[in-house]
């Protein structure tokens, strides 16, 4: 029966590593780091949307708007400025050709940006793939492996293509040559000595982590993209607020453009890590111990990736709207515990509700209980008198 339940841990650990492949292809194109197919051309998924033609003739739809808008600010500040004359109007007036110019400019910028940005961030994942071209996949197995026997090693594998046949090899049997009594140690690693439990742990937990990550990645798509449209309205208020909307406009901007970089760092060190920290052990503790010492560790590390973003938003822009386990999931887990709180508690109200109308109910049969007791006891002592008196008046 062990050996069953070490195969069947053993296929889910296989499974959920083939879904964190997956998780990290999905990544890469949605962080920018690898292309997209359209209709058969390969683009950049963040560099296609906003050179689109579509989103193109919307930008300058909304330019137009923002044009009228700009004008419409203009006046109500030389309004503003005749009641308080605190201004020079050539400022104003310098600050509306400014909006319009300006935006032109910052189209520019913003093009250019999203190019450069693109670019690096290839570039840093290039970087990290100097010596070290080991598949999460296979780093995570090879933290869990325990021992390696029969001359294999994770250099010489690629753990999405195995079984687990394959990885533990055969064992022997008996009744029949159906019931398995212990394994002949013929595959890759030794089935006594891997980790089971980390192995689990380590998988889901990191299946979480990047869920998170990729999730505020795939926001960070369409807020770019808004961030683009919106662009000429936030210029256009520079004539009656100096700038203030179009500087939270520029750092929220960059917020969104350096949080790919968080999350690229963030795997990328991680799985630069991971082999160093699955080689280490405590002296002097058990087996059991360092293997709660290498789950501490791998959560930990799986962690940091969506920690990464937020890291990245607070040294370049604003780190308002991003949390670290995910807004969403956080939401989610809020949302969930309190619906679960008023489940708990209107069950608690009706069990309570039902509790005491059973004690009225007894206490109230009790007090007739008691009140038909009382008023036969009455009845008796009235007829004990009674027979008494008779009794009493014979004998005269």
């Amino acid at each position: 029966m062990l050996i069953f339940f070490q195969e069947l841990i053993l296929l889910l650990f296989l499974w959920f590593l083939k879904v964190i492949d997956g998780i990290m292809e999905i990544f890469s194109a949605i962080a920018g780091v690898t292309d997209v197919t359209y209709q058969g051309e390969r683009v950049n998924i963040i560099e296609f949307i906003v050179g689109d033609s579509t989103v193109g003739t919307i930008f300058w739809c909304v330019f137009i708007l923002a044009v009228g808008l700009t004008c419409i600010f203009t006046i109500v500040a030389l309004v503003k400025n005749m009641i308080a004359n605190n201004r020079n109007i050539t400022t104003i007036i310098g600050k509306f050709f400014l909006a319009l110019l300006g935006t032109l400019a910052m189209v520019v910028v913003v093009i250019l940006g999203i190019l450069i940005s693109n670019a690096i961030l290839v570039l840093v994942s290039e970087i990290f793939e100097i010596g070290n071209t080991t598949k999460l996949s296979n780093s995570i197995f090879n933290a869990c492996v325990g021992d390696w026997v029969n001359g294999y090693s994770i250099n010489e594998i690629n753990v999405s293509t195995l079984s687990v046949r394959k990885i533990f090899g055969d064992y022997n049997t008996a009744a029949f040559g159906i019931w398995p009594t212990s394994w002949k140690n013929n595959g890759m690693v030794n089935p006594d000595t891997f980790l089971y439990l980390p192995s689990m742990i380590a998988s889901i937990g990191l299946m979480i982590a990047m869920v998170v990550a990729i999730i505020n990645l795939a926001k960070r798509v369409y807020e770019i993209v808004l961030l683009y449209i919106v662009l000429p309205v936030s210029m256009s208020t520079i004539a009656v607020d100096d700038g203030a909307r179009f500087k939270i406009w520029r750092e929220t901007f960059i917020t969104k453009i350096v949080l790919a970089y968080g999350t690229v760092f963030s795997v990328n060190i991680f799985i630069l890590i991971l082999p160093i920290i699955s080689k280490m052990k405590i002296p002097g503790v058990s087996n059991f111990a360092n293997s709660m010492f290498l789950i501490f560790m791998i959560i930990g590390g799986a962690l940091v990736i969506p920690a990464g973003q937020t890291l990245f938003a607070r040294l370049f822009g604003q780190a308002d709207d991003m949390h670290a386990g995910g807004s969403f999931l956080r939401s989610a887990f809020y949302g969930s515990r309190f619906a679960s709180a008023l489940t708990f508690g209107t069950a608690s109200k009706i069990i309570r509700g039902i509790s005491g109308m059973s004690r009225r109910l007894s206490k109230r049969n009790e007090n007739k209980k008691k009140e038909k007791q009382d008023e036969n006891d009455r009845y008796v002592e009235e007829k004990k008198d009674e027979e008494s008196e008779d009794t009493g008046g014979g004998g005269e």
